[in-house]
């Protein structure tokens, strides 16, 4: 800075001197233009950063056995990534990780953004002592992707924790159908819900088409909904995978079925509308709100829904009436019928991009009501993580019937 500084002020000295010696008034204009010139240059060095490739990148790692400095690099070769621990004591060790075959490492473009090769999951729930674990992602290669596009996997990862000075990989295993351990070599790349010191939810399946019994009467949501965990075998460092039993003995995995219930359902009244399969053909209507502007309604084409009755009846089997008819008339698609056929408005609330993975952060649990607290990761501008912000409250209750509803819900991205 002090440096374009001072290049300005030379040019305005020397500029100035040269219009001094021109008596003629076009010669003093042209100077002042090359001022101008000078002067742009110079603020345009001064406001645009330097791009610095990404070359390597250090942090802090509690490890099983204490503290490491831990330095990430690029490896010798396009697949591998540099791995430095260094103790207490200044002793260092080098590691390679060489990324799984058809992948290549998420190396960050330049080094303001060199903490993304490597995400640090660490235990803030409680003060039980886990190892931080690093999760390391890998992308697609360009030639495994044109082999096969239709069963690519865009993404991978696998996990890494400092043991006794060693870098010691966390292998994910599941017992399989017939009792044998199946041991996978990397996991499909996706969020990952922190849910206890040592566990996680790694996926949540919602059954969202079969909604009701063939005796017309509604299937409930832990009977729809599956969640497969992974647990830190610390000992034998493996995630040992396997799915919660959902039911209300097991509040917290319990609150979570019904909250992936809530989030799919809702991702049609928030994030995005029912499947339209003809964009070509759709009806305008004035804007409720101003009659000079019209919307357009677009059929839509879902075998489950035939009027917005049965949207209603849909948003019913998961959510309480009154909470319910509040996404439904806060909907941006503006769902309603038209000459007896369903019909919405292809559109979204938008989405905050600063907003992360909400989890669960304490709960109140009675008989006939659960409240969960939660808490949401926070992104500044660049992406980076910079801490959490209250997620709401998520609260869901038995009704008279039997069936427990949500009765309070927030749609996590927004």
């Amino acid at each position: 800075m002090k440096k374009n500084a001072a290049a300005i002020f030379a040019a305005l000295i020397l500029l100035a001197g040269c219009a001094s010696e021109k008596n003629d008034g076009e010669n003093a204009s042209s100077a002042a233009s090359e001022t101008a010139e000078v002067i742009e240059r110079a603020s345009a060095e001064e406001t645009e950063p330097e791009i610095i490739p990404f070359s390597q990148y250090s942090f802090e790692l509690r490890g099983t056995d204490g503290n490491y400095i831990m330095t990430i690099g690029r490896g010798e070769f396009g697949d591998e990534i540099s791995v430095t621990i260094e103790d207490n004591t200044y002793q260092s060790k080098d590691f390679v990780i060489t990324a799984p075959a058809g992948y290549e490492p998420d190396f960050p473009f330049d080094q303001m953004s060199a903490s993304y090769v490597v995400r640090v999951i660490e235990n803030d729930i409680d003060d039980t002592y886990i190892p931080d674990i690093l999760q390391f992602r890998f992308n697609i290669s360009a030639e495994a992707l044109d082999a096969d596009p239709e069963n690519a996997v865009y993404s991978v990862c696998r996990f890494y924790t400092a043991d006794k000075g060693e870098l010691r990989e966390i292998k994910a295993t599941e017992l399989t159908e017939n009792g044998e351990k199946r041991v996978y070599d990397y996991l499909e790349f996706g969020e990952l819900y922190h849910t206890e010191p040592d566990k996680f939810i790694c996926s949540m399946d919602v059954d969202d088409m079969e909604i009701f019994y063939d005796d017309g009467s509604r299937r409930p949501i832990e009977k729809r909904v599956s969640l497969k965990t992974m647990k830190l075998d610390c000992e034998n460092m493996e995630f040992v995978m396997g799915y919660e039993e959902l039911t209300e003995d097991n509040p917290l995995y319990f609150g979570y079925a019904y909250w992936a219930a809530a989030n799919c359902a809702a991702q049609y009244f928030k994030a995005t509308t029912f499947n339209i399969s003809d964009f070509e053909h759709y009806i305008e209507k004035p804007s409720g709100t101003d009659a000079n502007t019209s919307e357009y309604y677009f059929k839509i084409d879902d075998s489950r829904f035939k009027c917005k009755a049965d949207l209603v009846e849909y948003l019913e089997t998961i959510f309480s009436e009154s909470t319910a008819e509040r996404i439904m008339k806060e909907a941006p698609q503006k769902y309603c019928d038209i000459d007896g056929e369903l019909y919405g408005i292809a559109g979204d609330g938008g989405y905050d991009f600063t907003l992360g993975t909400l989890t669960f952060s304490d709960m109140e649990i009675s008989e006939n009501k659960m409240i969960f607290r939660s808490r949401q990761e926070k992104f500044d501008e660049m992406g980076r993580f910079t801490g959490y912000t209250d997620g709401g409250d998520f609260v869901i209750s038995k009704q008279d019937d039997g069936y427990w509803k949500v009765v309070q819900y927030r749609y996590p991205s927004f």
